[in-house]
């Protein structure tokens, strides 16, 4: 199977997203701002306007996350990176509030979409992080119900591992028909 990969949001910094925007603003407001070329652009008008479509694409995600919530309960697990190293984990997410909990220390990060897969990668001031977001099934969500919804490694790994606990989100497809 060939690999698809869609970034649906991307916080991190980079010369070709500063080079983007630098093109878009010139395009859209090079008459309005007398600009000559997209160089004449001052920085802060393009960190400003990144900022911006970040957000924006921020505040999708969360509606599309909001939406996906509605079907049940999910599994987010995944490591931390910490300054002892990096520590497995994970969390049942019912809700984007559940889920924000978790990756609020983050200062970055990236999802993507691959082939289904929900993946949230981002970093911190101790390293980097990376999570995987499955939905549970119903019998899944019968299996992490009989356990409480324990913190458990062993738990974890079966629901994650086993396609009659946990289901891949199909965020893109389900989201933005991609």
């Amino acid at each position: 199977m060939k690999k698809k990969e869609i970034t649906l949001y991307d916080s991190y910094y980079s010369r070709e997203k500063e080079e983007q925007t630098r093109a878009f603003l010139f395009e859209v407001y090079a008459d309005e701002e007398n600009w000559k070329s997209p160089e004449e652009i001052p920085d802060q008008r393009v960190y400003d306007e990144i900022a911006f479509q970040d957000g924006e694409t921020w505040r999708d995600i969360k509606d599309g996350l909001n939406t996906i919530f509605e079907d049940g309960y999910y599994l987010l697990t995944g490591y931390c990176g910490t300054w002892r190293g990096r520590l497995d984990g994970g969390e049942f997410i019912r809700s984007l509030g559940d889920l924000l909990t978790v990756i609020q220390h983050l200062d970055d990060m990236k999802i993507t979409d691959c082939n289904g897969h929900f993946i949230i990668e981002g970093s911190h001031h101790d390293g980097s992080d990376r999570y995987e977001l499955k939905r549970l099934t119903h019998k899944g969500y019968l299996l992490a119900d009989s356990n409480y919804f324990a913190k458990d490694r062993q738990l974890h790994n079966t629901i994650m591992n086993t396609n009659f606990y946990s289901a891949l989100p199909k965020f893109a497809k389900r989201i933005y028909g991609l």
